[in-house]
């Protein structure tokens, strides 16, 4: 049952009300005008994207060009022309970064640490970061950026200061982004045109679209073949301090990795993809001497898992590896 507060703000924020009840009964699509003055012609799910995110509409132009084409602006030099599908994210991003359409589904945002272009899914991706999942003391450390997706996450870790990025990510055409980034914020990084699992080899994907859901559980009708690189090879090449894995399913390979391998990073940022693989890593790093540090909930069965080694067993490990 709708909440009443949702109810409420269904029958007020427009100046027909009756309408909107006409258009949630009969599907059509109808002519709306808010309090604020803004009219547009929406259908029953464009009416709730409008109504949940009417606060920030409120804060900027928004014109509709055609049935699911709406221009925002703002007086940053913000210009977008988005599907009502992305509008939220637009405008919630709008509060700290600049937002420019270079192409129908390529965008460049920009807030004064770091700019990066990308498509739809590398906005959504951003977003992500106002969460704080990946806040991190990243000075002078090398970070190991497995699930690099088009390089934002790599431009996030390079503005806090971080010495070098490594990054794996398998989809070439994310791979050409990722080199644009890199070039766009002078960031010193290793790329690896490369997903991470328990053994190496390659592996069929399939998948609809090659978006931040990409990964070992998506389905559909398109197919692609990707290397697999053996994630205890990946860490202990690495030399790295801290590591994210933002990889779609393929964090389960963490479980097999050799307690002794997990110890040689300090931290570790997860993004867990179901509740059981996120039970599976919990255990895996406490029984690896990794305490739980942060977890960042992102829905129901998703969310971001933040482990930092004992003190006491880097102290351990740093003295075994001087005796080497």
């Amino acid at each position: 049952m709708p909440k009443i507060s949702v109810i409420w703000k269904t029958l007020t924020i427009t100046k027909s009300p009756y309408k909107v009840l006409l258009m949630k009964l009969d599907k059509s699509r109808k002519r709306l005008t808010f309090r604020s003055g803004l009219t547009c012609n929406l259908t029953w799910p464009q009416f709730r994207v409008f109504r949940d995110a009417y606060p920030l509409l409120l804060k900027y132009s928004v014109t509709q060009m055609d049935d699911d084409l709406f221009k925002v602006k703002d007086d940053k030099k913000s210009d977008v022309v988005c599907t009502s599908h992305l509008l939220p994210v637009i405008l919630d991003l709008m509060g700290d970064f600049v937002i420019n359409q270079v192409k129908e589904d390529t965008f460049c945002a920009t807030n004064g640490k770091f700019t990066v272009v990308g498509s739809s899914g590398m906005l959504i991706c951003i977003q992500e970061l106002k969460t704080g999942e990946y806040e991190s003391d990243c000075q002078d450390k090398v970070v190991l950026d497995v699930g690099g997706f088009e390089g934002e996450s790599a431009a996030y870790f390079w503005s806090k200061k971080a010495k070098k990025i490594i990054i794996y990510e398998p989809v070439a055409a994310h791979i050409e982004w990722i080199k644009k980034n890199i070039s766009l914020n002078s960031i010193n990084a290793e790329i690896h045109e490369a997903g991470i699992g328990d053994k190496k080899g390659t592996k069929i994907i399939y998948y609809t679209e090659t978006d931040p859901g990409f990964g070992f559980h998506s389905s559909g009708t398109k197919s692609m073949e990707i290397n697999i690189r053996n994630v205890s090879e990946v860490i202990m090449e690495s030399g790295a301090n801290l590591a994210k894995f933002d990889c779609e399913g393929a964090e389960e390979s963490l479980v097999k990795v050799p307690d002794e391998i997990l110890r040689q990073i300090e931290y570790y940022i997860i993004e867990v993809h179901s509740l059981k693989i996120r039970d599976d890593v919990l255990a895996k790093f406490q029984e690896a001497g990794f305490t739980l540090e942060k977890e960042t909930p992102k829905r129901s069965d998703f969310s971001v898992l933040a482990f930092r080694r004992q003190e006491l067993l880097k102290r351990s490990f740093n003295a075994q590896k001087n005796r080497f």
